[in-house]
This record gives C-alpha cells, structure tokens and sequence, in this order.
C-alpha cells in the first residue's frame, strides 16, 4: 500500500514538473522574438555574425555568456563604445588599445568592420536580464560606494588601457595618479562625457552612452586621486 501511494507521488510530481517545464519552455519561446527585438535581425546583422565566427573572436571574448575571458566581455560593448572609436580599434588594435594583452591585427576589410558593428549593436539590444552583471560595491558610506564603483568601471570601461594611476596602465593619454589635485569632478565628468569639449584634436573616446550614474561615479573615483 505503502508502495503504491509512493509510486503515485513519484508519477504525479513527475507529470507536474514536466506540465511546469513545457509551460515555461513554451513562455520563453514567445518571449524570444520581443526580448532578441527579432525585427531587427537584418542580413548586415547575420554577416557579422559570420565574420564574428569566421576570425574565431569567441576565442578570447565573451558575448552572451559564450567564450572565453581572456579579453573583454563584449555583450554590451555598444553601451560604452561608440561607431568611431570600435572602427579605428577594429582597423588597428594596438594602436587604439595599447594593453599587455593585444589583440591581434585581423586586417579586417571594411565592409567585415561594418557587419560586425551591426552584430554588436543588435546583441548590444538584446534582453539578456542584466547580464554581464555590474561590479559589486562594498557596504559602507554613500562616498565609499560610489567610489569603489567608479574606480571598477574605470578598469571595466578599459580606461588603464591608456591612462597610468600608480605606475599600472598605459601611457597614451595622461597619467592619473594625482588627477584630483589638477581637475575637479564636474571637469572630469565633462571630459568622460565628450573629451573634445575640452580638446577638439583629443583622440580619447566619449563615453556619452554611459549612463550618468557611471559617469558621475568614475569622475568621483578620479577627483579623489590626490
């Protein structure tokens, strides 16, 4: 009897957790098309995904969970980076991004760059539930928090690719050691936003697609490098 009760829990709680799974299957897949905006899927977005597959780029880089993390994520690099600066970076790595760990020169043709861009801009708008997740701040005061977040987003943006704070970084742009001590946060959050502001001929890229928030946290982080 015993048994025969056992065996009805053990087919019931199967059927219902099969019921629940096709239910859920089913809603996602409805989903998919709104969450991927699937109107906009065009041929130009299909090429890049050709070219991103064809040099092998998920080789080092992360998108959409899948790849390696030997490079930057690139999810949602369209949030931070801007048409000009991923062409000229596309074109000729090192010379853009000068880091210890250099991307190769592909030699793409134009039209590859193009396509690519397209790619990123569609993956860029996909739904993916906040994935890749922002860098965690420690508990502690306001001033704590937004400066801890400002000084991950400077790495996370790929700031010390150019700039140098305490001897780390690159040496195109300057160095930011004591930046503080030279600009006030309202300057530096100006300078993040739209560098030509300040210098027409800067080749620093603008960071005007970065939210606010960020924007105003990493000026903070820097404005306190005294």
């Amino acid at each position: 009897m015993k048994i025969s009760h056992a065996k009805t829990v053990f087919f019931a709680g199967t059927i219902l957790s099969s019921v629940i799974f096709l239910f859920l299957t089913y809603d996602s897949i409805m989903q998919m098309p709104v969450r991927t905006h699937e109107d906009k899927l065009t041929s130009k977005v299909a090429e890049g995904k050709w070219t991103w597959q064809k040099y092998n780029c998920n080789d080092c880089h992360t998108i959409l969970g899948i790849g390696g993390y030997y490079a930057p994520d690139v999810t949602k690099v369209k949030s931070y980076r801007d048409d000009d600066w991923l062409r000229r970076f596309l074109r000729d790595p090192a010379s853009v991004w000068p880091a210890a760990r250099k991307m190769p020169n592909l030699h793409l043709k134009e039209a590859e760059i193009e396509s690519v861009l397209q790619f990123l801009t569609w993956v860029n708008g996909i739904d993916t539930n906040n994935w890749p997740p922002q860098p965690l701040t420690v508990a502690g005061s306001t001033l704590t928090q937004q400066t801890t977040h400002g000084e991950e987003l400077f790495k996370s943006l790929g700031c010390p690719a150019c700039h140098r704070i305490g001897g780390i970084g690159g040496n195109v742009g300057p160095d930011l050691t004591h930046v503080g001590i030279r600009r006030d946060k309202e300057w530096i959050e100006e300078q993040i936003k739209n560098p030509k502001s300040h210098d027409p001929n800067s080749i620093m890229p603008g960071f005007s697609s970065v939210s606010e928030k960020d924007r105003e946290d990493v000026a903070g982080y820097l404005s306190g490098l005294r």
